[in-house]
């Protein structure tokens, strides 16, 4: 109870073991190894054929097992290892070459026929190849490929119904233009009724227009005297054109006026 250890330990009566330093006859190892009946500078073993030289145990960091280094060591090493050849390097025949180019061809031969054969189990849909005919119909019983193919006829039941609409639509878009076309015509054929309508009557005013000033000019140059106004007779000009009414003027004499004679 009165040991204190030490920080550091007391080397100086301690003897460092080595492989080059045999065991002396204190060693306990070594006393056992007498009494099992090995005999000093033998081999273990019953036959003695055991290592006579201890394995050499250096320091290292790495956990490998007894002699695994030096196997690696052997293998590694750059005498034993060895590349594999080139097909360039490899020096071939002409028997090696044609049995090789008839199996390439026999191998392609059997690979074409495999995949004509499993044509059949391919899936389009799906986008699926397989080998067997019970996994082929496997798939098609699945619920992913028939939800696939409901999915593909909703696809194609939108799309036929959205080019009727369009269909539709273009059909009524090109008749409100025909319509539109044919009511413009209409407007234009009416207005240009209308316009001859206008122009025809101004024609027809405008020589009476023209007349009249002179008529009234010389009326109230012949207006004087004391007789009572009389109903115009026959009008000057035209026979056809309507008889006009006469103004009545004063006379600085009376109030009476003489016809337009």
């Amino acid at each position: 109870m009165s040991h204190r250890p030490n920080e550091n330990l007391d080397t100086e009566g301690l003897e460092q073991a080595s492989v080059h330093t045999q065991l002396t006859a204190s060693n306990v190892g070594f006393r056992l190894l007498q009494k099992m009946g090995w005999k000093t500078g033998k081999g273990l073993g019953k036959n003695e054929q055991g290592i006579l030289e201890p394995i050499r145990a250096d320091m290292r960091d790495a956990k490998l097992g007894v002699g695994k280094q030096e196997e690696d060591d052997f293998f590694t090493s750059e005498e034993n290892v060895q590349r594999k050849k080139l097909n360039i390097e490899l020096e071939e025949t002409e028997e090696h070459i044609k049995k090789r180019e008839v199996i390439a061809e026999r191998e392609h031969k059997i690979r074409s026929e495999v995949q004509e054969i499993q044509k059949v189990f391919f899936c389009s849909l799906c986008n699926k190849q397989y080998k067997l005919a019970h996994e082929f119909e496997s798939h098609l019983s699945s619920y992913d490929h028939n939800h696939r193919k409901r999915f593909k006829e909703m696809r194609e039941m939108q799309s036929s119904s959205g080019n009727r609409d369009d269909r539709q639509k273009r059909e009524q878009q090109r008749e409100e233009k025909e319509l539109a076309k044919i009511a413009q015509l209409a407007d234009a054929h009416r207005k240009q009724q209308q316009q001859e309508k206008s122009e025809a009557p101004a024609e027809s005013v405008a020589p009476k227009k023209i007349a009249g000033p002179s008529n009234q000019d010389q009326r109230q140059a012949l207006k004087f005297g004391f007789s009572k106004m009389a109903p115009s007779k026959a009008p000057v000009g035209n026979a056809s054109k309507k008889p006009k009414v006469l103004t009545k003027v004063s006379s600085v004499f009376g109030n009476d006026s003489d016809d337009d004679s």
